[in-house]
């Protein structure tokens, strides 16, 4: 396999790796924004003493620092895939398809030779080095 297919798919595999990370972030961003409406709910209808309070407000705390994580890493990634991914996938694709198109022929052209002699008449072998030993 040719370097320059190998590293388009690896670029294309980091691509979607990009874009499985950003579509991840967001799902996990939810998912936490949707633990802490159920904890707030809690607290809005239950009934409970100081140390059940501290430990609610411990588990939103942690929540909103975990969000905050996913938050930030969800902004960096959506300006990466924006400013970079976005601009370039469709070069990248089109790259990855002329490579392959093109290793593709060069390997027919290496498993099918074809030469036709530049400078000698034949290719055959019995004209190009006779028996009798003469010279070209």
């Amino acid at each position: 396999m040719c370097k320059a297919k190998r590293y388009t798919e690896q670029l294309l595999k980091i691509y979607d790796e990009i874009n499985n990370d950003v579509e991840y972030f967001k799902y996990q961003l939810h998912y936490l924004q949707w633990l802490e409406q159920d904890f707030l709910h809690i607290i809005e209808n239950e009934k409970f003493n100081v140390v059940q309070g501290y430990k609610l407000s411990k588990k939103i705390k942690d929540i909103r620092n975990d969000r905050r994580d996913f938050k930030i890493e969800l902004e960096t990634m959506i300006n990466l895939k924006k400013t970079f991914i976005d601009k370039n996938i469709i070069n990248l694709e089109n790259t990855y398809n002329n490579i392959k198109r093109q290793d593709g022929e060069l390997l027919s052209l290496k498993e099918n030779k074809v030469y036709r002699p530049r400078v000698l008449e034949s290719m055959e072998l019995n004209k190009v080095v006779p028996l009798n030993r003469k010279a070209i």
